[in-house]
């Protein structure tokens, strides 16, 4: 096992879909999926933090472990930093609790990279986009990464640019996935820094990062499927289950 802690950030109220964590997908709440794809990688242990009983209620049903944190986190960055603070971990995983369908593959891959690439202090992970309306999509963050798979810069925009007199035909888009993994020092870096410009103009938290001097690496994974963001994506990830046969 691996010296880390996961942690998978579970906030009750969202403001685009209120209790999609507990949303109900082919017999399972969304939340549940993810602790089984975690708990599969073998890294470590697997901690829900949630600001709401109900999903603290939910968790301990179906036998996970789950803390309650304070309502007046800012950002699934601080609970989860929240609920790591008794542990020794050296790397501290950060999973979405609306991800149902994260692999512990991916989750291996991910920490591997970052393990192996000691300039950087975080580890994420992305996928080569395949669908073209995703890259105008402001919703499908993408991201310019080096040639040693070193994070650049994210952006809603499309980024890199394909400038139409480009010699460079056919250079793919990456579509980011908000897994991130800290090593522990650069979590409690992270939580202390403001919200930065970058972040402040794209919404997107990761570019706080960036703009402070943490390195990120990225690791190139397999597509996932759908996330919950709103009620509509539900259906998107019942008929993805039925196509990947699960």
């Amino acid at each position: 096992m691996a010296d880390c802690l996961i942690v998978i950030p579970a906030r009750y109220g969202s403001q685009r879909y209120p209790g999609k964590v507990l949303a109900p997908l082919a017999g399972k709440p969304v939340i549940q999926w993810c602790w089984e794809a975690a708990v599969k990688a073998g890294l470590g242990e697997v901690i829900v933090a949630t600001e709401h009983a109900k999903v603290l209620e939910t968790c301990k049903a179906f036998g996970a472990r789950a803390v309650l944190t304070s309502p007046r986190c800012q950002s699934g960055t601080d609970r989860v930093r929240e609920a790591a603070r008794g542990s020794k971990a050296g790397f501290v995983i950060n999973i979405q609790g609306d991800e149902p369908f994260m692999k512990a593959a991916v989750l291996k891959k991910t920490f591997l990279k970052l393990k192996s690439s000691p300039d950087c202090q975080v580890g994420t992970a992305c996928t080569r986009i395949t669908d073209k309306a995703d890259i105008e999509n402001p919703n499908c963050v993408k991201v310019a990464m080096s040639a040693a798979g070193r994070a650049l810069y994210f952006s809603r925009c499309p980024v890199p640019f394909h400038h139409p007199l480009s010699d460079l035909k056919g250079y793919p888009y990456y579509r980011h996935y908000g897994l991130y993994i800290y090593r522990r020092e650069a979590l409690e870096k992270f939580v202390k820094l403001k919200p930065s410009p970058l972040e402040r103009l794209e919404r997107l938290e990761q570019l706080r990062a960036l703009e402070n001097g943490l390195r990120i690496a990225v690791a190139e994974v397999p597509a996932l499927g759908p996330a919950i963001d709103v009620p509509a994506d539900l259906g998107a990830a019942e008929n993805y289950i039925k196509k990947a046969g699960r």
